[in-house]
């Protein structure tokens, strides 16, 4: 057994290139001299809280808009729920060079990476009033408990009825449940409409008139029909989702405990299952290498399997357990994660926008004139737990984050958002006064000698906003936070040679949220 960790290059405390020894710098002693003169540094503060004061109103903050304006673009990041692994983020880990055991590491807090024994699995290919088999050769049919029904190359239609499987076409036959050999040549089945190559498919009545259909195969043969991520990504982002992915269905083969007609769903809400499709895809060998290379790998807390969750796009920071759901699990944790927004994630950043009649018709209000985030927000600004304030021509309504995401997706399917990591900007503000953000700015961020210093200012109307600062150098990431003093804040230091990328974010008092302020580049020589 292996130690799952971040090593340096993830760590998400400061690395041993950039050790910790952060020292927050008092106004007192500023790293660049305040303007000239008695009071010279009163007035620019004065200044800096009149302009970020402005700037809060051009940012849709706190500024009242236009009554007859009702459009409301939510602005937002990622794709999926965000707890535990980024795939996005892991393919930009791995193409910075870091390992499958590190992405692991870096996603999944405290864990292990564990070689043990790999069960078969049972998955649900779908529940059909019928189904059209099509072998690509000869494929056989066998009564479950009883004699071989026939062997046919030719198109089979199943049915059922009562307790009883018909078959017929190339085999005509029935019986009380049926099993369909499908190693060797390629079968389709229809629905889905994939290509089955490994394991036996066994055909049951459900008893009100459909069909049932389940495949029992082995854990790798499974894992090579998993379509989560594109065969063409990185080897170490592969090997990392192969991992994930094992973690996760062999969890649930051990909580269904054979009991039941299968074990995972071969679609949603599990995992997706391609099947042949999968293999047979542009660069499908490179997939079936990364599970191959990953033999009964898994992920485990505390010497039990982990829930290995994961969703498509992090937005740039994970987010805790108990935000989307209800426990707080201690290895989902949220985590920042700057390598999902690399790679041409088209899902980095996202823009939707709803007209006041969409969003009063939607959720029952006339027309909605303002909409407010009150909070509380998760650790990455997501709203899952936050309430949501609609105010229309209807009256007032208050819901929570996760329902207003899937009310708006059921509502508008063409138009859907994305996480609920957004914010939301437009309308006539109405009720309570919206959440004030923090606003402010880097003023320096520079390399003298080994030692890093970074300042810079920040104000929030609700209370001295903390600082998170996040320094990224190749497939090092360093996460430090800093308490702003007077309207000011400051960090040092020391790091190793190189060029890396700090970007900085106000967290928002009291409701934590994290508003980007930019990055810089530093280099140390």
């Amino acid at each position: 057994m292996s130690r799952v960790t971040p090593a340096d290059n993830l760590k998400s405390a400061p690395t041993r290139a950039e050790s910790d020894s952060v020292q927050p710098v008092r106004p007192s002693a500023p790293l660049r001299p305040s303007p000239a003169g008695p009071g010279g540094r009163g007035r620019r503060l004065a200044v800096l809280a009149a302009a970020f004061v402005l700037a809060l109103g051009a940012w849709g903050v706190s500024a009242p808009i236009a009554a007859a304006d009702t459009t409301f673009t939510f602005t937002g990041a990622g794709w999926g729920h965000g707890v535990g692994m980024s795939q996005w983020g892991a393919r930009g880990w791995a193409a910075q060079g870091s390992s499958a055991s590190q992405i692991l590491g870096h996603y999944y807090s405290g864990t292990a990476l564990t070689t043990t024994s790999t069960p078969g699995i049972r998955v649900l290919l779908g529940t059909s009033a019928s189904f059209s088999l099509a072998p690509s050769g000869a494929t056989s049919f066998t009564a479950v408990f009883g004699p071989s029904l026939g062997t046919t190359a030719a198109p089979v239609t199943v049915t059922s009825s009562g307790g009883t499987i018909f078959l017929s076409g190339g085999v005509n036959a029935s019986a009380a449940a049926v099993m369909v050999d499908v190693h060797g040549a390629p079968m389709r089945m229809t629905p889905p409409g994939y290509r089955y190559n490994r394991g036996t498919v066994l055909l049951l009545p459900t008893g009100n008139g459909s069909v049932r259909a389940v495949l029992s195969t082995s854990m790798q043969e499974y894992l090579y029909g998993l379509g989560e991520m594109p065969s063409s990504w990185p080897a170490e982002a592969l090997k990392a989702q192969a991992i994930a992915a094992r973690t996760y269905a062999q969890k649930k083969v051990a909580a269904a405990g054979g009991g039941g007609s299968y074990d995972i769903v071969g679609g949603l809400p599990d995992q997706s299952y391609l099947a042949y499709e999968k293999e047979a895809g542009a660069m499908g060998a490179q997939w079936v290498a990364a599970v191959d290379a990953t033999d009964a790998q898994v992920v485990t807390y505390g010497g039990g399997l982990i829930d290995a969750v994961y969703s498509a796009s992090s937005g740039g920071f994970t987010e805790n357990s108990e935000t989307v759901w209800v426990s707080a699990v201690p290895y989902l944790r949220g985590v920042a994660d700057p390598a999902d927004l690399t790679g041409g994630n088209p899902n980095a950043a996202w823009t939707r926008s709803y007209s006041g009649a969409q969003l009063g018709a939607w959720f029952g209000l006339g027309q909605v004139t303002s909409v407010q985030v009150l909070g509380p927000l998760g650790v990455s600004g997501r709203v899952d737990k936050a309430t949501i304030r609609l105010v229309g021509t209807g009256g007032t309504r208050d819901v929570q984050g996760a329902s207003f995401r899937s009310t708006i997706n059921a509502s508008s399917p063409s138009a859907q958002l994305m996480s609920t990591k957004f914010t939301v900007g437009g309308g006539a503000p109405a009720g309570p006064a919206p959440v004030n953000l923090p606003g402010g700015a880097i003023e320096l961020a520079r390399a003298s000698g080994r030692t890093i210093a970074v300042t810079g200012v920040a104000i929030d109307p609700e209370g001295a906003p903390r600082v998170r600062i996040v320094s990224t150098m190749g497939a090092e990431v360093a996460t430090r936070e800093v308490q702003t003093v007077d309207g000011r804040w400051a960090a040092m230091w020391n790091g190793a040679p190189g060029t890396r990328s700090i970007c900085v974010t106000l967290l928002d008092t009291p409701t934590g949220q994290g508003v980007p302020i930019g990055c810089r580049d530093v280099t140390v020589k």
